[in-house]
This record gives structure tokens, C-alpha cells and sequence, in this order.
């Protein structure tokens, strides 16, 4: 069907926006505008100046040409959950929504409930008229991402179920033939079924850098994939053709084990062009506690080109090093921690980095070995899930704010924000366990302070 604006169903989202929050903000950083019609907003995608926003409640397209100044283009009114990573094919102009297995639930129920998620492709070639093509069933959906330039795209998450799937423990990577998005075509098999230290588990979201490797995160670790070209594949011993239906292992590992970390890689990237040898991921875990909560780190890929992360000899041991992390205890706009989520570098080494409670950490990774905050957006209302930078600005999909407009006016190498000593903790006991029962497999919707997964 088609939808264009809805200007009652705007001024009834309008009734939630917040009011009356405390910002916190270093003065480096200035708010440009703000989008509060826009509740339960969870991720943002851009073709050239319009900026699509995927919430709980639809999508919607916007002019951000001046980004002092929004303005409402289109809408699309529909229910869905999650689509946490929305992807755009700015060629076709097309916008890919996954729909999440556990479908539109407060609380979230298990992700074990059910055997299917979905894909909608969405047509955005006018964007005041957003026009669904086509909806199709996959085995997975709390993701999907493009590949190969949105010929394929890769559907990943949460959890499996355990009567309609047996065969799975957490839904691995099930990739579609979209090069005729009124046709898609599933690819043979499952990918990347290994993901846990060669075991099956929750994989989570999947990013592609410039040389066109796609980074898998998800528990256990992140390892990326060549999906075009021809490469050696060291699982096979060969040089082979890689594709989106079968690519080729590159690179990446799992993540040390250790008493503060569940292993469970929200998402990743890699600079493949300035400093091809470091990952940024994030490590996703909520819950307040500082000494536990998800981090945000730095990793080597040295060593993990000869394939160690996806040999089934070596797979199960094979670990990349961890060069620095970050959180956000004792740092200056801090209340406390939350996990780390979505994030988005500048050219520069600056990331843009969503915390949830603790809002939007400007980090300079430029020595990816010792990361420093040099700018913070906080206020107390804050769910902040993603942040991204588009032609110098950064936009912010938050739960509770909607969608808010930032000015990082910082560089590189400048001096750290000035910070309290940061509180190193022992570890002590076994390594933690990613507990499906209390995260329902990432994310349930956040409805009151009570509530400790999304």
C-alpha cells in the first residue's frame, strides 16, 4: 500500500515527546535540532540529503539538506520489531526492513517463540511516498544488512526455535538473492554457523567497510568476509570466487573470555583504507553495573588473516587482542554506566557511540590503543541506540528523545575531556554467560526503568 503524510498520526506521537530533560554536554558539542515527534526511534539510514528513520511505528523520510531544519517528507505507518540496522540500496533507491522473529511484543517474549522472521523491501524513489514492492518470510530478521551492493543482503538473529529449528542454538546468517526485489531468491545455506568458538550461536548484525569485507558480529566474537573477487580461502586451501551466497573467510576471531565480558558483539568496523589491522566494536550487555556492563573496544586483526578464526583446528581458541576499552564510569557526563550500542566513525579516528542511559560519547580513536572522550551529549531522559555521522553533523536515534541533531565541533588528537581516574576492577569468578533467559536474545522493548534488556 501507499502512505503519505499522516499529519494526525504526527501530532499524536507528538503528545509523547519529552519535555523537561536535563541535558548534560561538553562544550564541544552543540544540539542543532531535534526531532522529539519521533519516539521509539531506533536507526537512521541516508540517501543523499533525505534521512530515513525506522521506529516501532514506521518509517519516515525527512529533508535534512539543512540540518538546522528537518523536514518531514513521507511516512510509512506500520508496526515492527526491530529492524535495529536499517539498510538503504541508493542506486535503486530501496530501503530494507527486517521484522524480528519474536515479532511486536512488550515485553519482548523469547526469541525462541517463533521460526520466522520477515523482510519488507520498501521503494523510496519519491520520498513523500513510501511504497512497499514486496514482504517475504526468512528464518531470522532481528537485522539485514546489504552486500555486494544490495544484490544480496544478509538477515541475522536472535535466538532459535528450539521445536521448529533444533539444528540451531542462536539463528546464524541466512542470505537472499534481492538483484530482483520482486523475486528474491534464498541462497542455499545458512552462513556463518560457527560463529561461537565453533559453535552455532545468536549472530547479530553485519557491517561492510570500504573494501567491501563484511564484519559478522555476534556471540563470541567478530570475523569478516570477502562476498565478491577472487581470494584465497584458507578453510579450503584454495583460491575460490567469493559470493554473497558463498563467501570467503577473511579475517577477525572471537573475543577473550574474561569475568566482565558476555562475548556478545553487538557490532563492529574497520577503517580497511587509514588502518586495515583495527576492528571498533561493541560489546553489548545491559545492565547498570560498570564492572559488566557491554564496552566499547578496540581490537587487532594481526595474526587472524591465516584463517585461525574459522578452522575448525583453531576456531574454538582463536582470539584477536584486545588493544584498549572503554565505558563510562568516572567519565565527566556520566551518571553511572550503561552497555555500549551503534556506532559510526569519522574519517578522523572521532566515533560517534550511543550508550543508552549515558547518551552519545564522542571517542577519539585515532590511537586505537588508547581510547579518550572528547565530547559528550547526556540528557536524563536519554535511551540513546545510535548515533551517525552524515556530512559533518551527527544524528541520533533515541528511544525516548527521538531523533536529535548534533554538532561535534572537536578534532582528533585534541586534548581528552577531563575525566575522573577510571576505576579498574579485578576479575574475579568464571567468565560470564550470555543469558538468553534474561535478554530474551536482544532486544525487548524498553518500557520503564524496571526493565534491564532491550
Amino acid at each position: 500500500m501507499r502512505f503519505a503524510v499522516i499529519p494526525a498520526l504526527i501530532a499524536v506521537f507528538a503528545l509523547s515527546a519529552p519535555s523537561g530533560a536535563v541535558a548534560a554536554q561538553s562544550s564541544n558539542v552543540k544540539s542543532i535540532a531535534s526531532i522529539p515527534t519521533l519516539p521509539a526511534a531506533i536507526s537512521i539510514n541516508f540517501i543523499g540529503d533525505t534521512m530515513f528513520v525506522s521506529t516501532v511505528h514506521g518509517v519516515y523520510s525527512y529533508d535534512v539538506s539543512n540540518p538546522a531544519s528537518p523536514q518531514l517528507l513521507g511516512a510509512l505507518p506500520m508496526y515492527i520489531w526491530e529492524n535495529e540496522d536499517v539498510s538503504v540500496d541508493p542506486v535503486r533507491k530501496l530501503l530494507f526492513i527486517s521484522r524480528d522473529p519474536r515479532g511486536f511484543t512488550s515485553p519482548a517474549t523469547g526469541g525462541d517463540q517463533f521460526p520466522y522472521g520477515a523482510v519488507h523491501i520498501i521503494d523510496v524513489s519519491d520520498p513523500h511516498v513510501l511504497t512497499q514492492i514486496n514482504m517475504f518470510l526468512v528464518p531470522a530478521g532481528h537485522t539485514t544488512s546489504c552486500v555486494n551492493h544490495c544484490d544480496y543482503i544478509w538477515t541475522s538473529g536472535p535466538y532459535a526455535n528450539a521445536q521448529t529449528q533444533p539444528q540451531w542454538h542462536g539463528r546464524p546468517i541466512f542470505a537472499t538473492d534481492v538483484r530482483d526485489p520482486l523475486h528474491p531468491v534464498p541462497c542455499p545455506a545458512p552462513i556463518d554457523t560457527d560463529h561461537n568458538f565453533g559453535k552455532n550461536d545468536y549472530v547479530h548484525d553485519v557491517q561492510v567497510d570500504a573494501a567491501g569485507v563484511a564484519w559478522v558480529s555476534g556471540q563470541g566474537g567478530v570475523r569478516g568476509y570477502w562476498t565478491s573477487g577472487r581470494h584465497f580461502d584458507a578453510t579450503r586451501h584454495a583460491m575460490r570466487i567469493a559470493t554473497g551466497c558463498d563467501p570467503v573467510p577473511y579475517a577477525g576471531a572471537g573475543t577473550p573470555k574474561s569475568a566482565t565480558s558476555s562475548q556478545f558483539m553487538h557490532n563492529s568496523w574497520r577503517d580497511s583504507r587509514r588502518r586495515p589491522d583495527v576492528l571498533l566494536a561493541t560489546e553489548e550487555n545491559i545492565v547498570s553495573d560498570c564492572k559488566t556492563s557491554g564496552r566499547f573496544v578496540t581490537y587487532s586483526l594481526s595474526g587472524t588473516h591465516d584463517g585461525q578464526g574459522f578452522r575448525p583446528e583453531t576456531d574454538g581458541t582463536a582470539t584477536m587482542k584486545v588493544l584498549d576499552t572503554w565505558w563510562p564510569e568516572n567519565q565527566p557526563g556520566s551518571t553511572g554506566c550503561d552497555s555500549s550500542h551503534y556506532f559510526t566513525e569519522r574519517a578522523d579516528g572521532i566515533t560517534a557511540n550511543a550508550f543508552y542511559t549515558q547518551g552519545v560519547r564522542f571517542l577519539d580513536t585515532s590511537n586505537p590503543s588508547d581510547i579518550r572522550q572528547v565530547g559528550y551529549f547526556v540528557n536524563s531522559d536519554s535511551d540513546t541506540w545510535a548515533a551517525y555521522w552524515h556530512k559533518g553533523y551527527v544524528y541520533v536515534a533515541d528511544f525516548q528523545r527521538g531523533v536529535d541533531v548534533l554538532k561535534f565541533e572537536g578534532k582528533a588528537g585534541e586534548a581528552r575531556t577531563v575525566r575522573a581516574p577510571r576505576v579498574v576492577h579485578a576479575a574475579q569468578g568464571p567468565a560470564l554467560q550470555f543469558s538468553r533467559s534474561v535478554f530474551g536474545g536482544l532486544c525487548p522493548l524498553h518500557v520503564g526503568a524496571a526493565v534491564t534488556g532491550r
